[in-house]
């Protein structure tokens, strides 16, 4: 099996939305290899559904393989749209474990056949990582856009522990969930063997955009769900709490470049959540910055990632606050995507998780509504002006 890295410490808020990477000079892609699924998920970042398009085996395998390769690549997950809605996917996976990559799938679970189970168990060093975001249909299966595909979601983990492709669950807090479904969750991802259970917050991306406001879970609530689940952290689950809220911790880094991104079409990004903030209405920045350029047109695609170097490009944390702050040589400024898609620049400060901003709104005077509701009166927004990218060049390619 392949090397990986955690990107998670005691000494760090988690900020970054990816849990692990890879050894340093090496890289981790996902894939999409298909824009389909079968659900229409309130969260999703690519706005995925029953259309779209797909990736041809062949060109996965004459050409994205060995200029992954080039890439430095060592680790691919297989995404989408829901990856099992591709024909291929078995073959692509066992292509994939041939020329030696570490594989995951991220699924939801709801249309995996037993034969692909069997055939998948069959080629070995597979992992399946599987979202679910409550505990009943009430609450996943309606998130997902169908309420009947939590009953098939949870069969299949457990069919999934039993081959033993079962890695991790992906969970999305939201306000259709009552508090102890997540309590729940973690204690069925015990007894079905799961390594961890990895949550973190509906975000301002993609269809999350206008899903944030009515079914985004508070600050309070998230700490609640936090200290609900927390305890089950320990030597048979690792409970990961991405962009959870954070008052004492510095941020953890950016892994733009390391982990990358390819889309159905070729596009190859730095980072996926780059992209994804960057389409959002809010954003400053335009996605194409952070487009590398293709891998099925592009035979120099490795020298054109080489070559971005996101950290020259982009200042994170070059803003006063963060230049001013105690925690500064510690701190790894957090997650510039984050930034993105809260309206701001690259170089802001990542105010969802910053340990300071998290202290000043807690700070904040609660003032009653006309109506007799309180509210909590917004921070002023950090300016844009001292958080512009160092200098400015025109994407690769």
């Amino acid at each position: 099996m392949t090397a990986r890295r955690s990107l998670i410490t005691d000494q760090l808020a988690a900020s970054c939305y990816f849990r692990t990477s890879v050894p340093t000079g090496q890289r981790k892609a996902l894939v999409q290899i298909t824009e389909r699924c079968n659900l229409h998920c309130a969260h999703c970042f690519v706005s995925a559904g029953d259309y779209g398009d797909t990736m041809r085996t062949a060109d996965i395998t004459k050409l994205l393989i060995p200029r992954l390769r080039g890439c430095r690549v060592t680790r691919v997950t297989l995404t989408g749209g829901e990856p099992f809605a591709h024909p291929d996917i078995v073959e692509i996976a066992a292509v994939l474990r041939g020329h030696g990559f570490g594989v995951g799938i991220c699924s939801n679970a709801s249309i995996i056949t037993d034969a692909q189970l069997a055939a998948l168990h069959e080629i070995g060093e597979i992992h399946v990582n599987v979202s679910l975001d409550g505990f009943r249909a009430e609450s996943h299966g309606r998130f997902r856009g169908n309420r009947a595909s939590f009953h098939t979601t949870v069969e299949t983990v457990r069919k999934l522990a039993r081959a033993r492709l079962l890695q991790g669950l992906l969970c999305t807090p939201n306000n259709l969930a009552e508090d102890a479904e997540y309590a729940e969750l973690c204690a069925f991802a015990v007894d079905n063997g799961a390594e961890y259970v990895l949550m973190n917050p509906l975000s301002s991306m993609g269809r999350g955009v206008k899903a944030l406001g009515g079914l985004g879970a508070a600050e309070e609530r998230m700490q609640r769900i936090y200290d609900l689940t927390a305890p089950f952290d320990g030597d048979h689950l690792n409970v990961t709490h991405i962009r959870f809220p954070n008052t004492t911790k510095p941020l953890a880094p950016c892994e733009a470049g390391t982990i990358v991104y390819v889309f159905t079409a070729g596009e190859l990004t730095i980072c996926p959540y780059l992209v994804f903030a960057a389409k959002t209405p809010q954003s400053c920045h335009d996605p194409a910055e952070f487009i590398v350029g293709n891998v099925f047109t592009d035979p120099d695609i490795a020298e054109r990632l080489d070559a971005y170097r996101f950290h020259e490009r982009y200042r994170v944390g070059a803003n006063l606050t963060c230049r001013s702050c105690s925690l500064d040589a510690a701190c790894g400024k957090g997650c510039p995507a984050a930034v993105i898609s809260a309206g701001e620049r690259i170089g802001a400060v990542d105010a969802e998780v910053c340990p300071v901003t998290t202290a000043e709104r807690r700070r904040l005077p609660v003032l009653l509504t006309s109506s007799g509701s309180s509210t909590v009166m917004p921070r002023p927004r950090t300016s844009r002006s001292s958080s512009k990218p160092t200098r400015r060049r025109s994407p690769p390619g």
